[in-house]
């Protein structure tokens, strides 16, 4: 019956999960940092429900290799072209740079053997995707240009896991140093072995699935896809992990990425908490209570270490301080591929037993210290940026300019905004933080200049004292705060437009200061209403004001009395008609008059189409036809035509 205890121990684990994963949401616990707590008091210090975690390892093994299966479909090779010199750079000088700084530390002050300290900086440089990815999310940080720079980064680091991995053995030991140009080439083999093979074999595997028609068949073949490509790439000298990575990477450029995802996320989700579960029962908790100071200090400074050395290498990689130092900040914890690296140094003999369980505490306290420092990482890399001279945020070559527009981000709404301002004559130049962006941009003859739009100097060098308006269309709702601020300090008067994504960012971009905030949550919705009322033949007049009503009813938060409105519907013979609806209300100059008088052809270019009046519709118009309260008059004409005919309608005009 031992596989009846099997069951009744992992049902009563991750019951005991459940209840710490909701328990300690409450206080913003990472969810992480909650199933390693469960693993802690399901493991053999506490409750004892499995003796060891070896009890489980195959299915955390199952989980680790669904994870990474998952994180190579979500490897965005075309993202990561678009700043891959940055994050090529930054993400090496990074994960080496924090590797030296350990390990030198280790070796001088704590007189650690060199493979060990290497292997413990490798341990410490790696970050987690997961925490930091869902932090960026819910702060809708993560198209601001620090959360673009993080994530590349994360990416490259999970894609580092591949090499580290390898290096196990031989700082172990186990392979001798003289072996490792044969090392490396045997796993550069084994890597483009498995590459292939996942290239040749998958695609076609899923095409000849999918072909049968049968929705139970692609999910098992997803397992089979991810699990049997791990299993290869343990048979030709890789890790099982390592094999689902690559057979996820190659899949994430195929038409299945998306569909794969969502059918094996579910498991992967499951499998993979067991995965941290039972990193939580390696924990000897009386062990690190009793070094509870000592891993308290190692925490502390793991989170300095990596946040100055992630910074110092995004600045030496040309990025602006205040983008560098949130950044850097965003990375300043152990990531959960830190914790497969570690189980490898400890099979290895590697890693101490007394080595790994500081590490585990003091990795956990950093997971859990993320939240707040993603929170506080934008103010802080502000003031930095007041308290040092930073080259990347001052505009230089912009000649004298006067009487102009000033035009904050050069993403899709940025070139909008500028097209528009060129069509129409008006003087414009444009301030952007990618530096792709602004060589290309400005190869095209654009007036762009590279300069962080929250910065006061960079607002001065692009003439904001003499500009007519500031547009702001970056995706930094922080540095967008800033900036407000900022320019209300330098030009107390300056039209500010600006573009936010949710409701109540809009709100405290005009509380701080802005003239105009659009909501890209609001204005989309009602464009959404619009559109749904236009093909519901509601009357183009009514649709306007009923907009209106919801607009600022969002803005007062208090609800506003919208006008009755009832669905129109046309007649058949005109119902596939390009026409405009437009409904007589009372007070309109028409009433009354016949449609001779109104002569709307003539005067605007529009002609009646139909009126409907009730339930009754009038085709076959006479001129001496009357216009009543209430008339929905269906209009032919161009735009400009139905806005003339709107304005006669209603003035008389």
């Amino acid at each position: 019956m031992a596989e009846h205890s099997l069951v009744a121990n992992l049902v009563l684990t991750y019951g005991i999960a459940l209840l710490f994963v909701v328990t300690l949401a409450r206080a913003r616990v990472p969810t992480i940092v909650a199933l390693m707590i469960a693993g802690v008091a399901a493991g053999p210090s506490v409750m004892g429900i499995f003796k060891t975690a070896e009890e489980v390892e195959m299915l955390a093994e199952l989980g680790v290799v669904l994870l990474l299966f998952t994180v190579g479909l979500d490897f965005s090779l075309a993202a990561m072209r678009q700043i891959w010199r940055t994050i090529v750079v930054a993400g090496t000088l990074q994960i080496v740079g924090t590797a030296i700084a350990v390990a030198f530390f280790l070796v001088i002050v704590v007189r650690t053997t060199m493979p060990l300290a290497i292997f413990i900086g490798l341990f410490v440089a790696l970050s987690s995707t997961a925490i930091v990815l869902k932090g960026l999310v819910e702060r809708n940080r993560l198209s601001a240009p620090h959360g673009r720079l993080t994530v590349g980064i994360l990416l490259l680091q999970d894609l580092a896991i591949v090499v580290l991995l390898l290096l196990v053995p031989i700082l172990s030991g186990r392979t001798p140093v003289s072996a490792v140009p044969m090392v490396v080439g045997r796993a550069v083999l084994a890597i483009a072995a498995v590459a292939g093979a996942s290239r040749l074999l998958l695609p076609p595997l899923l095409r000849f699935v999918t072909a049968s028609r049968r929705p139970e068949a692609f999910p098992l073949a997803i397992l089979v896809a991810s699990v049997g490509m791990a299993w290869l790439g343990s048979l030709v000298g890789l890790s099982m992990a390592i094999g689902a990575f690559l057979a996820g990477l190659v899949l994430a450029e195929s038409e299945f990425s998306h569909q794969a995802y969502a059918e094996v996320r579910p498991v992967r989700d499951v499998l993979a908490g067991l995965f941290f579960i039972t990193l939580g029962m390696l924990i000897d908790l009386p062990m690190v209570l009793q070094r509870l100071p000592l891993v308290i200090a190692v925490a502390a400074a793991i989170i300095l270490a990596k946040a100055v050395m992630a910074t110092a290498a995004l600045v030496a990689a040309m990025t602006p301080l205040r983008v560098a130092v949130t950044s850097g900040i965003g990375l300043a914890q152990v990531g959960e591929f830190s914790f497969i690296l570690g189980r490898a140094g400890v099979d290895s003999g590697l890693l101490p037993a007394g080595w790994w369980q500081t590490l585990l505490g003091a990795s956990v306290a950093t997971m859990m210290a993320t939240p707040s420092l993603l929170a506080a990482a934008p103010a802080v890399g502000a003031w930095v940026r007041t308290r040092v001279r930073d080259p990347g945020a001052a505009v230089e070559g912009i000649p004298a300019i006067s009487g102009h527009v000033i035009v904050l981000g050069f993403g899709v709404g940025g070139q909008l905004v500028a097209r528009a301002l060129h069509d129409l004559g008006v003087p414009y130049l444009i301030l952007e933080l990618n530096g792709v962006t602004v060589q290309r941009a400005k190869a095209e003859g654009e007036r762009i200049f590279y300069g962080d739009a929250s910065s006061p100097e960079s607002l001065r060098a692009a003439g904001i004292e003499s500009a007519l308006a500031i547009v702001s269309l970056v995706s930094d709702p922080d540095a967008a705060l800033r900036m407000v601020t900022a320019v209300r300090q330098l030009s107390p008067t300056i039209p500010i437009v600006i573009r936010s994504r949710y409701r109540q960012e809009a709100e405290r971009l005009q509380a701080a200061g802005a003239t105009v905030a659009v909501a890209e949550e609001l204005e989309a919705s009602l464009e959404v209403v619009a559109q749904l009322l236009a093909r519901l033949q509601i009357a183009g007049n009514v649709i306007e004001p009923l907009l209106d009503v919801f607009r600022r009813e969002s803005v007062s938060l208090r609800p506003v009395r919208a006008p009755q409105t009832l669905l129109q519907s046309l007649p058949d013979a005109i119902r596939r008609m390009p026409v405009s609806s437009h409904r007589v209300d009372s007070g309109h100059w028409a009433i009354g008059r016949t449609v001779a008088e109104i002569s709307l052809r003539a005067r605007t270019g529009a002609t009646i189409l139909a009126i409907q009046r009730g339930a009754r519709y009038m085709t076959s118009l006479s001129p001496d036809d009357t216009i009543e309260t209430a008339d929905v008059l269906y209009l032919v004409g161009d735009e400009s035509d139905i806005l003339l005919a709107r304005q006669r309608l209603s003035e008389g005009a």
